[in-house]
């Protein structure tokens, strides 16, 4: 049973506010405290490659470019570092490798004399020239097979490199490092593993002992709007231009941005507000998810709400949590993402970034639905939904939180898929598809609208308090909070800013 207190308490516009943010102390909004370079909230500066300190914590490094690019950057610094400290040139240091050396030497001439000793026996001689006299080796097999230069000269060619910038300069890389370092790409199986580590949990993982995460308990409601059906998408009166006019441009988009720019838009239809979507955007403005050493979500598109509908003092107390960007004019709130990549492009990142833009996502639900309790609100129920599309195919997810499993620990995002649409097959199946991103669109306005207005509810302190849980309208154990006195306000809200605290630094 997933343990939540429903009550929650009313809290007065007073002047004392500010003694309970845990984001943003400052009384000015996040672009004024941002535009004066405010040093009470340090932001990280994510760069696409990992820090030392990500490798470190991974529980698993799995082989892939850009662990081999980290070993690289070790290496050369350990070189660097010899010589700066002198003990590459140190005389006892060069002594004692000489005697290594020797060593080594002197072992291997005598296993070499002792393999000389059979080769060279009676025996062997015999059957050697018995092998000889039969023509030799049958090698016919090997004709016309040849192993490639750069399979038998990379490992030769990397040592080289890395012998010759220990004599010249540790900066300079030979052209089989930078081949390797190339493929390097910031959202691979290290970036997976990392969420793991974390609690953010990809859509099909399944726990050591087999069993898998739990769904979200409003997935079937979810997959009830999703087919809602719309009058302008019903196969008898969309027009086959239309459909035609989406497979052609599917089929012509070979490129992740023209997939943007010429086959989505035909999917979403008309937008409505454009102030409420976003392309491309960096969440720099975000406080990190899980450590601060992977790189800022970057979704393709989100969907949120304008900053004027969230009250202004919300909007200063959860800023890190709901507000994506530094540019604070765009989108903010944002519950529904798109990930894109072109018939070329790898279906498993665009997972993994979709998961990692979901669990920021559902965070900042979580903190609106929280706004004025005694404690974060997990009700086991998703609010963020997300899609990916690739080649003709259009796959939904939802993501919802379970709480921590321990005091101090991170609560854990679970990734759940609702549904999967070939769109590009018939007319029928781009009805389904098109009217399931579009009612997700849909759903998503209203849950994020019932999510801001509850929060300002409490912000403005509302009669009767804020009320019971989204979604939860009709339990029993869902109460609206009485008034109280400022002081156990404040008192509550002491207590619930630590709560949150620990979620994004780990400690109470």
């Amino acid at each position: 049973m997933v343990s939540q207190d429903p009550t929650r308490n009313r809290l007065p516009n007073t002047g004392k506010r500010k003694n309970r943010h845990f984001s943003c102390p400052s009384s000015e909004l996040p672009d004024a405290e941002a535009a004066h370079g405010s040093s009470k909230r340090i932001k990280l500066d994510h760069s696409t490659t990992p820090p030392p300190s990500f490798w470190d914590r991974l529980s698993i490094v799995p082989l892939c470019p850009s662990a081999l690019q980290e070993l690289n950057r070790r290496n050369e610094q350990q070189i660097t570092n010899e010589k700066r400290d002198g003990t590459a040139s140190d005389p006892k240091i060069r002594s004692s490798r000489r005697l290594r050396a020797k060593r080594v030497i002197e072992d291997r001439l005598r296993q070499r004399k002792q393999l000389d000793h059979s080769l060279l026996s009676p025996t062997r001689l015999r059957q050697i020239k018995r092998l000889a006299d039969d023509g030799g080796p049958d090698l016919t097999d090997l004709r016309g097979c040849f192993a490639r230069q750069e399979d038998l000269m990379s490992s030769s060619q990397s040592s080289l490199g890395r012998r010759k910038r220990g004599s010249q300069s540790p900066v300079k890389r030979d052209s089989s490092n930078t081949t390797t370092t190339r493929s390097a790409r910031p959202h691979d199986r290290a970036f997976q593993q990392h969420l793991t580590d974390h609690n953010i949990l990809l859509d099909g993982y399944e726990y050591p002992g087999g069993h898998v995460p739990p769904e979200p308990e409003n997935i079937e409601l979810i997959a009830e709007a999703l087919a809602q059906p719309r009058p302008s998408l019903s196969p008898s009166q969309l027009p086959k231009a239309t459909f035609r006019e989406f497979k052609r441009a599917d089929d012509h988009a070979t490129k992740e941005n023209k997939v943007i720019s010429k086959v989505i838009p035909i999917i979403e239809g008309s937008v409505g507000d454009s102030k409420c979507t976003e392309r491309d955007v960096l969440f720099a403005n975000l406080d990190p998810l899980t450590d601060g050493t992977i790189t800022h979500g970057k979704p393709d598109l989100y969907y949120g709400a304008r900053p004027e509908e969230l009250d202004r003092q919300v909007r200063r107390e959860l800023h890190g949590h709901i507000i994506p960007s530094t540019q604070h004019d765009l989108a903010i709130a944002p519950n529904m993402f798109l990930e894109v990549k072109s018939s070329e492009g790898s279906a498993a990142v665009a997972k993994r970034r979709l998961a990692y833009d979901m669990a920021l996502g559902a965070r900042g639900q979580q903190t609106l639905h929280s706004y004025g309790a005694s404690e974060p609100v997990f009700d086991k129920k998703a609010y963020t939904v997300g899609y990916r599309y690739q080649d003709g195919q259009l796959k939904v997810y939802a993501t919802h939180m379970a709480p921590p499993s321990a005091p101090g620990r991170e609560p854990t995002y679970i990734m759940t898929q609702v549904g999967a649409f070939a769109i590009t097959n018939n007319i029928d199946t781009f009805c389904q598809g098109a009217a399931a991103y579009r009612n997700g669109r849909d759903w998503a306005k209203k849950e994020r609208d019932e999510a801001i207005a509850l929060a300002n509810k409490v912000a403005r302190g509302g009669a009767g308090g804020p009320g019971p849980n989204i979604g939860s309208a009709t339990s029993a154990t869902n109460t609206e909070c009485t008034s109280q006195d400022a002081d156990t306000n404040h008192e509550s809200h002491v207590k619930y800013n630590t709560i949150m605290r620990y979620r994004v630094t780990g400690k109470a």
